[in-house]
């Protein structure tokens, strides 16, 4: 016991915190302290706590999700950077979309729609695939976060 008392850390309170902004060309989405962030990198999900490796890495479109005063709020990224220096979190994408009284049956629907125009797209030429592949992933993103927040609403 007199060993963790010596310990610089011991009675002291953990400041457990990153610094997170969101931002597109037009807006600041989020900026301020949190606990958490997950990032949808191109490689997989990232998360990312106080202490986190620097890094910069690209993002595909999908779902972030950032833990703030202990409640987790989800956002969808439409591709983009984030760079990780210290305990600072930057995340710069070209637009988002906030998930706003949307239910998981418009979701589902939506994501259905995408998927159909995709087979439908490979005989007409209304869209091209990188255009209804763009769709789809934005619409399996606010799928996931409709379904993500269906759970602790």
């Amino acid at each position: 016991m007199k060993l963790l008392q010596k310990h610089k850390l011991y009675n002291k309170e953990i400041n457990m915190s990153l610094l997170v902004k969101v931002m597109t060309p037009n807006k600041r989405v989020f900026e301020g302290n949190a606990e958490e962030i997950i990032i949808p990198a191109l490689t997989g999900e990232i998360g990312v706590l106080e202490g986190h490796a620097a890094l910069i890495t690209s993002l595909k479109t999908g779902l972030c999700r950032i833990k703030a005063s202990g409640i987790w709020t989800p956002v969808i990224l439409c591709g983009g950077l984030a760079e990780i220096v210290g305990n600072q979190v930057t995340v710069l994408v070209p637009e988002v979309e906030e998930l706003e009284n949307l239910t998981i049956e418009e979701a589902t629907e939506d994501l259905e729609k995408a998927i159909y125009s995709l087979e439908k797209g490979l005989t007409e030429n209304s869209k091209t695939l990188l255009e209804i592949y763009e769709d789809i992933q934005k619409k399996r993103a606010r799928f996931e976060g409709v379904k993500y927040l269906s759970k602790y609403l």
